[in-house]
């Protein structure tokens, strides 16, 4: 008798997972119970990220009693641009959903991010509207979002919820490095794919504390320079740092020719701090241009991703 074709996962949901233990049979059994009612298939992909508190072994607990539970495991904590890049690659699924293990994030949710994608959006992002965190974290979120929107364009509240649904093809697309899995919204938006959102509930963590400090911060700050330039200036590099370069030189020949004036006036001029401003910052404008221009050829000579642009063709082979 031959052997029945395998069924297409339809949904694929990675998540992300360090040192959750406590959290890991519930967060099981929700997810199964919520994808069983869509009636869709589905694979629950974990990533192991270096948990150090027998994660692992829960997960292949779990694992014996469900064969759709499946474990990528990290030698060490590599962070969760690595892990969710993993999942993504591993992930068989037409549609793929983000949670975290901590629960503050609800699986329930999942069918209405479902049903928001088919409205014709590439990616849909949770927003957590009524946020279960201290008032120090709430703030800091709300500046950081309010940034990261009027920054990238991209329209939206909360760009670091890890509640998302995604077309297959926009984590494709996707090369998440650092800490760069903040700003997916922004990056699959530069891209051309559509970004909707949606608000979800969010419940206060029942286990362990948050694996992230003040320090984030500060990360964020220099993070959200990386989007800047990876979104708006890594095709036209000669815009920023010529731009920049213009206005240094701009202000060092406008210092300069004001102390021309005064040398021709009879003025002495050798000894003022001035003198040496002024030349600094045309040369500072110089080099700017200089390194625009590098960064050009550089991306001329390296455009192999040039495909990646186009979406569909007609009668072209």
């Amino acid at each position: 008798m031959p052997t029945p074709p395998e069924k297409t996962i339809e949904i694929s949901v990675v998540i992300p997972c360090f040192n959750e233990k406590q959290s890991l049979k519930e967060l099981c059994a929700r997810l199964t119970d919520t994808l069983t009612k869509t009636g869709k298939t589905y694979e629950l992909i974990f990533v192991n990220d270096g948990s150090t508190d027998n994660s692992l072994s829960e997960l292949q607990r779990l694992r014996t009693s469900d064969e759709r539970i499946k474990i990528i495991h990290f030698r060490k904590n590599f962070g969760k641009s690595q892990a969710l890049s993993q999942g993504f690659h591993h992930s068989q699924g037409r549609i793929i959903v983000t949670i975290d293990a901590d629960l503050q994030d609800q699986p329930e949710e999942i069918p209405n991010l479902l049903a928001h994608l088919d409205n014709g959006y590439d990616l849909v992002s949770g927003w957590k509207k009524q946020r279960s965190d201290s008032f120090g974290r709430k703030t800091a979120s709300r500046i950081f979002n309010t940034c990261a929107s009027w920054i990238t364009g991209i329209k939206i509240h909360d760009f670091n919820c890890g509640l998302k649904a995604y077309r297959s093809e926009v984590t494709r697309a996707l090369n998440l490095y650092g800490e760069l899995y903040r700003f997916i919204p922004a990056l699959a938006g530069w891209q051309g794919f559509r970004i909707g959102e949606i608000p979800v509930k969010h419940s206060p963590r029942s286990y362990g504390r948050s694996k992230y400090g003040s320090e984030r911060i500060i990360r964020g700050f220099f993070d959200l320079l990386t989007i800047i330039f990876l979104t708006k200036y890594i095709q036209r590099p000669l815009h920023l740092f010529g731009g920049l370069g213009f206005l240094f030189a701009l202000f060092g020949c406008i210092i300069d020719t004001y102390l021309a004036v005064l040398w021709f006036s009879g003025e002495h001029i050798g000894h003022r701090p001035l003198l040496l401003l002024g030349t600094l910052l045309i040369i500072i404008g110089v080099q700017f241009v200089c390194f625009g221009l590098l960064g050009e050829l550089i991306v001329f000579s390296s455009r192999k991703d040039i495909d990646k642009i186009v979406k569909d063709t007609y009668g072209v082979e």
